[in-house]
């Protein structure tokens, strides 16, 4: 009897040697803490006071205090999806967005992060904004003629579909006006507002005229309560009331926008290709700016009166002149780039291998 016993163990071990490991949900997964994550795919930064924070793959949150030679600090992560997008309202609250729908905050600078919002939760929100969109049309005169309810219920069933594969869809940008008003756009017409801090969340959907679900790649703010999306399709979709009500723009060009930038009188987009449109009236028409690389461009910041934006071969594009022109202020390196951020007078560019400086 105790060689079959332990022939019927030996045969269970074997099994279980083969069979393949449970993959762990990365939104329940916290980043693994690691020497070299100074040296991963790091997809974006902002600043938090006098303080760098920069995310990138597998829920990598980076801090550093100090110059460029100050070391980097991995922040405590709860997820270890990609993250792509960061944000601070002040040197302690800051929000963080990514793959799976991810939103996470933090109010220490960046030290240690928490989870307030998920793709399953977008799913169920989208899901509303679709199902309100059907009954909408469908109150407005149902019919084979009706244009308005196709579209609803096409969009309505793309987004049962797409949930359900779960949370797969994700965040791309993220901007706060102050540590209680926010804004979250991403991949597939995703667009979310919070007013507490991050504690809740409230789709934007309904009232943004995407009805083909195109991607929002970027948000950022001006003065007032004016917002802008940067999306695919060239579009510059604008709200002058914090996001209640919203106009979509034609910049003239069809491809993607992974930009947005406000700075003196003008008003920036810029994206694929190394395109640049300006607008100078708060973006109601846009004009092209003359190209000066064929590079994508994907990021942008102020550096004092001068505007300098990021391509993905590391070059640096700069303007002194609110963004009529633009000249290289700095040829590539060729090392893929996927951010920026300007500090203390340096350009500091985010991508393959971390951060590195750029530019005085």
């Amino acid at each position: 009897m105790d060689k079959v016993l332990k022939q019927a163990a030996a045969a269970l071990l074997g099994a279980l040697a083969v069979m393949p490991a449970v993959a762990r949900d990365p939104l329940q997964t916290p980043a693994r803490m690691s020497a070299r994550a100074p040296k991963a795919m790091l997809t974006a930064m902002a600043l938090a006071g006098q303080r760098t924070v920069a995310v990138g793959e597998r829920g990598i949150i980076l801090v550093r205090d100090g110059g460029a030679h100050a070391p980097w600090q991995q922040a405590k992560v709860p997820v270890s999806v990609t993250l792509t997008g960061v944000a601070f309202a002040d040197a302690s609250n800051g929000w963080a967005v990514g793959h799976d729908g991810v939103i996470l905050s933090t109010n220490d600078g960046g030290a240690q992060w928490s989870t307030r919002f998920d793709g399953n939760q977008a799913n169920a929100l989208m899901l509303a904004d679709a199902k309100a969109a059907v009954e909408k049309a469908q109150a407005a005169g149902a019919g084979a003629g009706n244009a308005a309810l196709a579209d609803a219920e096409n969009a309505l069933g793309d987004i049962e579909a797409a949930a359900k594969f779960g949370p797969s869809r994700p965040l791309l940008g993220v901007w706060f006006r102050d540590a209680r008003t926010g804004y979250a756009v991403g991949a597939y017409g995703q667009a979310f507002r919070t007013t507490d801090g991050g504690a809740h969340w409230h789709s934007m959907g309904a009232g943004l005229p995407n009805p083909e679900g195109l991607h929002y790649n970027a948000i950022a703010g001006g003065p007032g309560n004016v917002l802008a999306i940067a999306g695919e399709g060239g579009y510059v979709y604008r709200s002058a009331d914090g996001g209640a009500s919203w106009q979509r723009i034609e910049t003239g060009y069809g491809g993607q926008l992974y930009g947005v930038i406000f700075a003196g009188r003008s008003m920036l987009a810029y994206g694929f290709g190394g395109h640049v449109f300006r607008s100078e009236d708060g973006g109601a028409t846009w004009r092209e700016t003359p190209a000066v690389t064929k590079k994508s461009l994907v990021g942008g910041a102020l550096q004092g009166s001068s505007i300098v934006l990021a391509a993905q071969d590391g070059a640096l594009l700069r303007s002194d002149d609110d963004g009529v022109s633009f000249r290289v202020m700095r040829q590539g390196d060729a090392v893929p780039t996927a951010g920026m951020v300007a500090v203390n007078g340096t350009v500091l560019l985010s991508g393959v291998g971390g951060v590195r400086e750029a530019a005085k």
